[in-house]
């Protein structure tokens, strides 16, 4: 009874280390490619940003900005967020189903999740789990650019593992 416990504890270890360990990967990938608008990146006019005049009415959303938006707590809360709302898929389950759902949605000026697309999803209801438990995440601290909030762009890897 001891080994399973124990072993349950290091699968899930095991699965948020991993998690973590992509999660600082992507940030580090925001981070080397400086601040870019999706519009910028799409027709390869990379230019320096700078600060929008007071005319400037666009809402672009942004990928990288001057303070990202963060979930309430930070990154080990939203860790443990996934890790408590995540339901395995009976049917994944049955097929021993396990991998990688990409998300990508915009944290708006609000601090909310919008616009969830996945970017490389699994079968089997995985993917449609992944999108639910993000629309059931709490509002964000929204990210900010020359000192307000904009819409930002986030990618979020979830880890679907069987224990």
């Amino acid at each position: 009874m001891k080994r399973r416990s124990s072993k349950k504890i290091k699968d899930k270890f095991s699965m948020l280390s991993k998690f973590i360990t992509i999660f600082l990967l992507v940030i580090s990938v925001f981070r080397t490619y400086g601040q870019l608008t999706t519009e910028q990146m799409s027709h390869g006019n990379i230019k320096d940003v700078t600060p929008p005049d007071s005319t400037d009415q666009r809402k672009e959303v942004l990928t990288m900005v001057e303070k990202m938006p963060v979930f309430p707590g930070g990154e080990q809360a939203m860790l443990r967020f996934l890790s408590d709302s995540l339901r395995y898929p009976k049917e994944a389950r049955k097929k021993n189903i396990q991998g990688k759902v990409y998300l990508r949605f915009i944290v708006t000026p609000d601090g909310d999740v919008s616009n969830i697309e996945v970017l490389r999803g699994l079968p089997e209801g995985l993917s449609e789990e992944a999108i639910r438990v993000v629309k059931l995440m709490p509002k964000w601290i929204s990210g900010s650019q020359f000192g307000k909030n904009v819409p930002v762009q986030f990618t979020l890897p979830i880890n679907f593992v069987l224990k």
